[in-house]
C-alpha cells in the first residue's frame, strides 16, 4: 500500500492492550492457574467426580430455562450462521444440567461431575472489573439430603487446601431462610427484588433507604435490617430462631444444624461458620448455600449450594448441589502470601556445540521421559556463551553436549563435571547415587 507521494505507507498497528474487561495471562499467572486447576480436578477425582467438558457457546433457549432475567442480560449474545441466537456461557451449572438431562439421561443417579473453563459476562463488576474469569467446579446430581450437602461443602474446603491455601473459612447459609422471611412480609414483588439485590450486594445503605419507603411494621423492618448480621457459630441458630415465626425459615435453621454436625465429622468444625444473611446472585438455589474465603480477601473464592429445581426445567427432575472455585482469586491470594508462587523451575538447560546436537536432542527427550523439564538450545554455543544462556533460561542445571560422547554438567554451587551423556541423564533423574 502506498501513500499520496507514492512511497510505501506504514501499516496501521492496532492497540495491543486487548479488549477492556479481558486480559492476557502471562507465564507467572498462567502457570499458577494451570497448576491450581490440575490440583483441583485431581482432588475432585479423589472424591469420585468425573470430568466433563461443555462448550463455551450454548443455545439461548437452553440458557433461558436455567437462568433468570438478570443473569440472561449479562450474557454475550449473537446470531450464528444459521440465524439461531446463541450465547457465551456465564456459568457452567446450567450446561451441566443440560448434559445430565440429555446425553447422560440414561446414566444412573447420583452423578458426580467436575469441569473447568472460562465464563464470561457483559457486566465488568461481576468478576471484579473483568468480563472473563476462570472456574473449576463440581456437581453432585441426584443426591438429596444433608449428607450430600456436607460432602460438597467438605470437597470445596479440601479443594481450597489443594490450591495451596492454608488459611480459609467456609460460610454456610440456607436460601430458604431468606425466602421464609420474604413470604412473611407484605411487600410488592418489585420491592422484594430490590431487597434481595441490596442484600446480595451487602449494600446496607440502599437496603435501609428501600425499607424506609415501605409500610412494614417496626418488627419486620428491624428483622430485615438485622438479617445481614446473623453470622457466627452454632449459637447463631438459636438467636435466629427467636426472630422468625415462619415454617420455611425454621426448617432452614434445622437443616443448618444438621449439616454443621456432619461437617464436624468431616473434620471441618474449625473452619466453618454460619452466615444466615448470605444471598446468592443466581435464583436457582433452593437449600444449603455456602461461600469459601481466603485470608485478606473480601470476595468468595468458592461458591455453591443446592439447586433442586433446576434439572426439572430440562425434563429430568433430580435434586442437585455443587460449587465453583474462582481461579483468578486463587492466584490473587497466593500472590499476596508470604511466599508467592513462582514459575515451575526448568530442571535442565541443554546447550551444545555442533558435534553434540544429536546427543543434546536425545538427552532432552530422555529427561522428559523421566518427568523432568528440559529445554534444548536452538543454536550452537561455546561454554562461556552456554553459561550466559543458562542464566537467562533460569534452569537448575546446565548440560553442555560438546561431542557425541561427552557432556559438561554444571549445577549451582558445584564444580563442572565431564561425564558421558547417559550418566548425566541417570544422575539428574536420580537413578544413580
Amino acid at each position: 500500500m502506498r501513500g499520496p507521494s507514492g512511497t510505501p505507507s506504514q501499516p496501521v498497528i492496532p492497540a495491543l492492550g486487548g479488549v477492556p474487561g479481558f486480559r492476557d495471562l502471562l507465564p507467572a499467572e498462567a502457570e499458577v492457574l494451570r497448576e491450581a486447576q490440575e490440583s483441583l480436578l485431581a482432588e475432585m477425582r479423589r472424591w469420585g467426580y468425573r470430568h466433563v467438558i461443555t462448550p463455551m457457546v450454548e443455545s439461548i433457549d437452553v440458557l433461558e430455562l436455567g437462568l433468570g432475567a438478570d443473569q440472561r442480560r449479562r450474557l454475550f449474545k449473537f446470531a450464528d450462521a444459521r440465524g439461531e441466537v446463541v450465547a457465551l456461557v456465564g456459568e457452567r451449572t446450567v450446561p451441566v444440567a443440560r448434559v445430565v438431562a440429555g446425553k447422560l439421561r440414561a446414566a444412573s443417579l447420583p452423578l458426580r461431575l467436575c469441569y473447568a473453563g472460562p465464563v464470561l459476562s457483559t457486566d465488568e463488576g461481576r468478576f471484579q472489573q473483568r468480563r472473563e474469569t476462570y472456574q473449576v467446579g463440581a456437581e453432585l446430581v441426584g443426591a438429596p439430603g444433608l449428607v450430600a450437602d456436607a460432602e460438597v461443602i467438605a470437597l470445596a474446603a479440601r479443594c481450597l487446601e489443594a490450591t495451596g491455601l492454608r488459611r480459609y473459612q467456609v460460610d454456610v447459609g440456607h436460601a430458604e431462610f431468606f425466602q421464609g422471611i420474604m413470604d412473611a412480609v407484605k411487600l410488592p414483588d418489585e420491592v422484594k427484588a430490590g431487597v434481595r439485590s441490596a442484600l446480595a450486594a451487602r449494600d446496607f445503605v440502599a437496603l435501609e433507604e428501600l425499607l424506609e419507603r415501605t409500610t412494614l411494621r417496626s418488627a419486620e423492618h428491624e428483622l430485615l435490617l438485622r438479617f445481614p448480621a446473623l453470622r457466627g457459630g452454632a449459637e447463631i441458630l438459636q438467636a435466629a430462631g427467636g426472630l422468625v415465626r415462619n415454617r420455611r425459615s425454621e426448617q432452614a435453621l434445622s437443616a443448618l444444624a444438621g449439616v454443621l454436625d456432619l461437617l464436624r465429622a468431616h473434620g471441618l468444625g474449625d473452619v466453618v461458620s454460619l452466615d444466615l444473611g448470605a444471598i446468592r446472585d443466581f435464583d436457582y438455589y433452593t437449600g444449603i448455600i455456602f461461600e469459601g474465603y481466603g485470608p485478606d480477601l473480601g470476595r468468595p473464592v468458592a461458591q455453591g449450594g443446592r439447586y433442586d429445581g433446576l434439572l426439572a426445567r430440562f425434563g429430568r427432575p433430580a435434586p442437585a448441589t455443587g460449587f465453583v472455585v474462582q481461579l483468578d482469586l486463587v492466584w490473587e491470594m497466593l500472590n499476596r502470601s508470604a511466599r508467592p508462587p513462582a514459575l515451575p523451575r526448568i530442571d535442565a538447560a541443554i546447550a551444545w556445540s555442533a558435534p553434540g546436537l544429536e546427543t543434546a536432542l536425545r538427552l532432552g527427550s530422555t529427561l522428559r521421559l523421566f518427568g523432568m523439564r528440559a529445554v534444548v538450545d536452538t543454536e550452537p554455543r561455546g561454554h562461556a556463551e552456554a553459561r550466559a544462556w543458562w542464566r537467562g533460561v533460569g534452569a537448575a542445571n546446565l548440560v553442555h553436549c560438546r561431542t557425541a560422547a561427552t557432556a559438561s554438567w554444571t549445577a549451582p554451587g558445584r564444580r563442572t563435571r565431564r561425564l558421558p551423556p547417559e550418566q548425566v541423564a541417570a544422575r539428574l533423574a536420580g537413578t544413580l547415587a
